[in-house]
């Protein structure tokens, strides 16, 4: 970022500040990661996922914490730490995702 830059201003689906640094998943496939970046691009917010190397349109984002990536990424390498699981628990916001995803 050049110096004297303003950050940009990112919120997602729900309206929750996205910043570098912050934990979220996009809702479409349940990809979790890190945002390491954030641009913008034709008025449109992007997110950089430290996870797939891949930019998301910030409002198919959902913010999340740090346990949520853990017990994901846990999952996908089939090692599953019970207590996590539990801790993850929690009751979800839920999100229109047909405002997003186009689907019928």
């Amino acid at each position: 970022m050049d110096e004297g830059s303003v950050p940009i201003q990112a919120q997602d689906l729900n309206g929750d500040p996205i910043e570098i640094g912050s934990y979220v998943i996009y809702i479409n496939t349940g990809t979790a990661g890190q945002v390491i970046e954030i641009k913008q691009d034709e008025g449109t917010t992007w997110a950089l996922l430290d996870t797939t190397g891949l930019y998301y349109n910030v409002l198919a984002l959902v913010t999340t914490d740090e346990g949520a990536i853990k017990v994901k990424k846990e999952r996908e390498t089939g090692k599953i730490d019970i207590a996590d699981l539990a801790d993850q628990q929690t009751t979800a916001t839920v999100a229109d995702v047909g405002q997003v995803t186009g689907g019928g």
